[in-house]
């Protein structure tokens, strides 16, 4: 029989964080193919993997992740779906039980980002 194994991360590097309002991360979401945005304790947000390479795959392997940005509002409650003021519309999947996300959540709240 397989022997699976739940590894998570060692360290998972952040390139950039962007701080928006609600309607200019709807809009930004919308516009993409996957237009689903995820949302943990108060928190809209999408990241965005690094373009994949050989040295990035060896990274992996080594138990680290690159991240090329996280966007992010603050968005008090869940909701299915969000709409902008504009009626732009956006599904919102709720990840509050993921650990990784939960743990990317708190981290974030900490940057001075998360101020401004």
């Amino acid at each position: 029989m397989t022997e699976f194994v739940h590894k998570p991360y060692d360290r998972i590097y952040v390139r950039d964080m962007i701080k928006l309002n609600l309607d200019d991360l709807i809009g930004m979401m919308s516009s993409l193919e996957a237009a689903n945005a995820y949302w943990v304790d108060g928190v809209l947000f999408a990241s965005f993997a690094m373009t994949e390479s050989e040295e990035l795959a060896k990274k992996e392997m080594q138990n680290e992740m690159f991240l090329d940005k996280i966007i992010f509002a603050v968005y008090e409650t869940y909701t299915k779906t969000v709409k902008s003021s504009t009626n732009l519309e956006i599904g919102v999947l709720n990840m509050q039980k993921s650990k990784l996300y939960k743990d990317l959540i708190v981290w974030l709240k900490t940057q001075s980002i998360w101020n401004e």
